[in-house]
């Protein structure tokens, strides 16, 4: 008699399964995001309804064809992951949203391969000037900014995305490796940025215990500029907290207490140029709140860069489309490893970048 129930239980919790499902497919292909208004739509997804629609076009020639009858349409596999990056929730409650209802699997699904397609196909979104034309560009960019001063291309700085701890006998991503000075799991990611808050470069390959100057030691960006300088150009560099050291192509502030009014002149200039990263670093995680300290990453170190490399594309795509509206929660604290740190640096490069700082507080702040 108790199987004969159990049979009868199992076959009811079935339909109940395919009921929902049917309701969930209805719903999902009736729906229209497209219908809200611009501000609630930018509120679920981060982009407006037109570059939404625009990254449709473009990133569904990199999707997967539909081979069932009800699969999930192109269109709803990137409004899934958009609301997924954009509120940082579970991927069960974006299943249950009324616009794109599905299953939690369904949603992973869309997540893996709308980003896996972003990273793959649309990596020139971020780029790193590398012409005399592209760093004049970044230049003057620059000299708009309160208290600019020429030669600068862009600012350094590296930030803190929450994860889950990773296994603590992992042979390749050990956990603590990723436990942080704040005492959290994270991966330290090191993004640069010009002066309208685009981003140049990023590199989220290092876990949470690697210290930015660490980090920026291995930068492919540092040996691009290394090699630039070697080959005349004395007049570029990015500019960086006092946790990175001081090279040719890096001018960090003046350390010390007895500084010369130029000096101190000069070190005002920096901090204030150098809080556009730090508006950066807020944007992003903003929009993204997937990106948020109280938003852990339920994922691997690996996957939660591709995460990471994906929202980076997808803001360039929202500052190159004038989309910069954006309310900075000042309530997710940054965990910038910006105290001084004496910094392993060679000795000719800091002999060498602080004749070229000197230079700067001479020909500006005397």
């Amino acid at each position: 008699m108790a199987d004969f129930m159990l049979l009868i239980f199992n076959v009811i919790n079935n339909e109940e399964r395919i009921r929902m499902n049917l309701n969930r497919r209805q719903l999902r292909d009736m729906s229209d995001p497209f219908s809200l208004t611009e501000e609630t739509f930018k509120g679920i997804y981060r982009l407006s309804r037109q570059l939404t629609r625009d990254l449709m076009t473009d990133l569904s020639p990199f999707l997967q064809d539909n081979e069932r009858v009800l699969g999930i349409p192109k269109h709803l596999k990137i409004l899934a992951t958009l609301n997924f990056l954009a509120q940082g929730s579970y991927q069960k409650a974006v299943g249950q949203d009324f616009f794109c209802p599905m299953s939690q699997k369904s949603v992973s699904r869309c997540v893996e391969e709308v980003t896996g397609a972003l990273v793959e196909h649309f990596p020139h979104f971020v780029h790193f000037p590398s012409t005399a034309a592209e760093k004049t560009q970044e230049k003057q960019l620059f000299m708009t900014v309160p208290h600019g001063f020429p030669g600068i291309i862009g600012a350094v700085d590296c930030t803190h995305v929450a994860i889950i701890s990773p296994p603590v006998e992992d042979p390749q991503y050990p956990a603590i490796v990723f436990l942080n000075r704040k005492g959290y799991y994270s991966i330290n990611v090191q993004i640069i940025c010009n002066a309208r808050l685009k981003i140049l470069a990023i590199n989220a390959r290092f876990p949470g215990s690697v210290h930015d100057a660490g980090i920026w030691t291995t930068s492919i960006v540092k040996n691009l500029l290394h090699t630039s300088y070697e080959n005349g150009d004395s007049s570029s560099w990015l500019i960086g907290d006092a946790g990175y050291p001081l090279e040719p192509w890096l001018m960090t502030p003046v350390s010390g207490h007895n500084l010369t009014e130029p000096e101190r002149r000069y070190n005002v200039a920096h901090k204030s140029i150098r809080n556009v990263i730090e508006r950066l670093n807020g944007v992003l995680k903003t929009r993204f709140r997937c990106l948020s300290k109280h938003r852990v990453l339920h994922y691997n170190p690996a996957k939660c860069a591709k995460l990471i490399y994906a929202c980076a594309i997808l803001h360039n795509m929202c500052i190159h489309n004038g989309e910069i509206d954006i309310d900075i929660d000042h309530n997710d604290e940054e965990d910038n490893n910006d105290e001084p740190r004496n910094a392993e640096n060679d000795h000719n490069n800091l002999h060498e970048g602080r004749i070229i700082r000197n230079r700067i507080i001479r020909d500006y702040f005397q």
